[in-house]
Formats: C-alpha cells, sequence, structure tokens
C-alpha cells in the first residue's frame, strides 16, 4: 500500500491544520500560520466525536465538522464553581486576574484546571469547567499527511514531533 493510499485509522498519526470556532463564528483556536497539529489517531489525543468523523480520511481532504456540547466537552455545571478565600488562592498564585488558568488542588486532594471568573475583596471565584464546556465547536480541518507510527510512537502510544497542542480531550 503506497502512502498515498493510507487512511485515518487505528494507530495512525495524522498532520492536519485546523481552525476551531464556536457556535457564534468566534474564532477559538487554530494551527494556520504554525506546523500542522500531530496526533496518533484513536490513542486519546483528539475529542473521540472528532476522530470519528477523520476515520476513513486521507491526505489531501479537506473537513469540516461541528460537534455539540454533549459530545464535545459536555454543558457548564454550576457545581463546578466555587469561592475560594482570595488568601488560600494568592497563597499558590501570586498575580490573580480573570481568566486565568492554573492546576489547584480540590477537597479531594485530586488536581484540577481551574479558571478565575471573579476577584472580589476577600474571595475568589474558580470555575472547573472546560473552557468550551457548553459550546458547539466548528471545525474546519485540511489534512496534511497520514502516515503509520514508528515504533517508537507505538510504544509510547503517541505521535511525535509536530505541534501535539490544540484539540486535547476533555479534562
Amino acid at each position: 500500500m503506497s502512502k498515498e493510499d493510507l487512511i485515518i485509522d487505528e494507530q495512525r498519526v495524522v498532520s492536519m491544520h485546523y481552525q476551531l470556532s464556536n457556535g457564534f463564528d468566534e474564532l477559538i483556536d487554530s494551527s494556520q500560520g504554525d506546523v500542522p497539529l500531530v496526533y496518533m489517531h484513536n490513542c486519546g489525543g483528539l475529542l473521540p466525536s472528532l476522530e470519528r468523523e477523520l476515520t476513513g480520511k486521507r491526505a489531501g481532504e479537506h473537513v469540516a465538522v461541528t460537534i455539540y456540547p454533549e459530545d464535545a466537552y459536555g454543558y457548564a455545571q454550576d457545581d463546578l464553581i466555587a469561592e475560594w478565600p482570595r488568601e488560600v488562592v494568592e497563597q499558590a498564585r501570586q498575580e490573580l486576574s480573570i481568566g486565568m488558568r492554573f492546576k489547584a488542588l480540590g477537597n479531594n486532594g485530586e488536581s484540577k484546571m481551574v479558571s478565575v471568573v471573579e476577584i472580589r475583596d476577600d474571595t475568589v471565584v474558580l470555575d472547573s469547567n472546560h473552557p468550551l464546556a457548553g459550546q458547539v465547536l466548528n471545525f474546519m480541518i485540511a489534512i496534511v499527511d497520514v502516515r503509520e507510527p514508528t515504533e517508537e510512537e507505538l510504544a509510547q502510544g503517541h505521535a511525535s514531533g509536530g505541534n501535539s497542542g490544540g484539540l486535547a480531550t476533555p479534562q
């Protein structure tokens, strides 16, 4: 099978450019002007719903995909928004600003990403919902390359090189 015949399938390494916008057509993220995003298919590098849409595609194809919240990061949950004493938060972070994200330890000792949504005199409101929770995600994707993984990539369970950031899986 020639390289041109490879389709996106289990454990294939995919290079792609993408543009991600929300349901209001506001740009959220893009690889344009940067190196392509590189990931190993069906190994947890992308949202499962996005990987399903890419399965069977080939290098050179362009794909438009819309993913609704229930198949992406879910809907925002009020119980994931909490007030914390400002002095406790400032012990972990010197500078606080609205929108900043950082890892925090929850009550059970687990680490999770939180966003600062409000800073009050004595408290800080932190939101541990995913920043894209509740949003419709519109992807415009250009598939650059599809290849077999190297032995090293198979052993480590993910693709090497390129831009592996961006379209992460739910936290």
